[in-house]
């Protein structure tokens, strides 16, 4: 049952921190993951976890479930995993109809191992993943609210697993790369009051926020202002990518929107109501790295993303905008002309070679 609390922060900023801190008390080392789930549930969207077995995966996203104090439901994908398992099944009991739901129907879904289970099965959590209902037996019904999926899965290069397609890879706002923690995370794990698998060790996580507390964290995002020139950034970076050769295909309408979302819930768990370029560079690795589909084995999603970035020169800083309730999630249309301060489009499509930002991406 979902817990329904006050939201036990004082500021998102806060809330990033506490959120750390409660996490770290079952898993170490894994600080900028934690931050990332965060930003991914206050910005509505998925996150796809993929790292070697033992790099505790589950247990985080079982540690960052319990943060959150909502719902929980997890589901191990196998090789013979049915759709029903996820969506559940509407059984005739005493001549009339009763839907079962499955596993599906929970605040936050735990989907361990999703590139396990046959496509049949993948494609019944995209539904979830887009739509937030199910289709049983001809009869939509609707998620709970919030929905959030955390799925785990094994590198590629493991045997036994079902490649997620492109159309499923696109859905997840972020894909995190979990590695093994530094030696004295792993010295530390040692000295924890448990042994790494005890059922009870996630009594030691508070919960923070609860359905009602999410809702009114991410009613934050809705004044959080976005200036013209950050917004042909964000575009111009994702159409950058469907040029770099050797990308089949690059970023997506999706991608963009995404991008900003993630960039926002960022900006509002750094301590600010705008969105600025550090934002969207930070944010990028993470929500753009899964969708670029590259066929030149030379070239690596990160190579071809840190091109683009280098490649779009960051637009001049100008006053803070002030957040406006009625208007803050809209971006200002662009102007028959491009700004002076970010003549982007203009400079892609001269001869001169490309500005070099060499900033860091994460």
């Amino acid at each position: 049952m979902a817990l329904l609390m006050e939201a036990a922060y004082e500021s998102l900023a806060d809330l990033r921190e506490r959120a750390k801190a409660e996490v770290a008390k079952v898993v170490l080392g894994q600080d900028r993951a934690v931050e990332l789930m965060l930003v991914a549930a206050l910005a509505r969207g998925h996150i796809l976890l993929e790292g070697p077995p033992g790099s505790a995966k589950t247990l985080l996203g079982r540690a960052v479930a319990h943060m959150l104090g909502a719902s929980f439901k997890r589901i191990q994908f196998t090789p013979d995993t049915t759709p029903q398992e996820l969506t559940g099944q509407t059984v005739i009991k005493g001549g009339e109809p009763t839907f079962y739901p499955g596993a599906v129907f929970a605040n936050v879904l735990l989907a361990d191992e999703i590139n396990r289970t046959p496509p049949r099965s993948q494609a019944a959590l995209l539904e979830a993943m887009q739509e937030r209902q199910v289709t049983v037996d001809g009869r939509a019904h609707r998620l709970p609210d919030p929905f959030l999926v955390i799925a785990t899965q094994n590198p590629f290069e493991h045997e036994g697993v079902f490649v997620l397609p492109e159309a499923q890879l696109d859905r997840f706002l972020f894909k995190l790369e979990l590695h093994y923690p530094d030696a004295e995370f792993e010295l530390g794990m040692l000295n924890l009051p448990h042994n790494g698998i005890a059922p009870d060790m996630l009594g030691e996580v508070k919960p923070l926020l609860g359905v009602v507390g999410l809702d009114r964290a991410r009613d934050e995002l809705n004044t959080t202002t976005v200036s013209e020139a950050v917004g042909r950034y964000v575009v111009m970076l994702a159409r950058r990518t469907r040029e770099i050769p050797g990308v089949e295909l690059g970023v997506s309408s999706r991608g963009i929107m995404h991008l900003m979302s993630a960039a926002k819930a960022n900006a509002r768990l750094c301590g600010r109501d705008h969105v600025t370029v550090t934002d969207v560079r930070d944010m990028a690795p993470y929500v753009l790295r899964h969708r670029l589909i590259i066929t030149d084995p030379s070239v690596s999603p990160d190579g071809a993303l840190q091109q683009a970035l280098d490649s779009i020169p960051a637009p001049v800083p100008t006053a803070v905008p002030s957040a406006e309730p009625t208007a803050a999630t809209t971006l200002a249309p662009p102007s028959p002309a491009p700004a002076p301060a970010l003549d982007v489009e203009s400079m892609l499509m001269s001869d001169a070679p490309p500005v070099t930002n060499t900033d860091p991406i994460d």
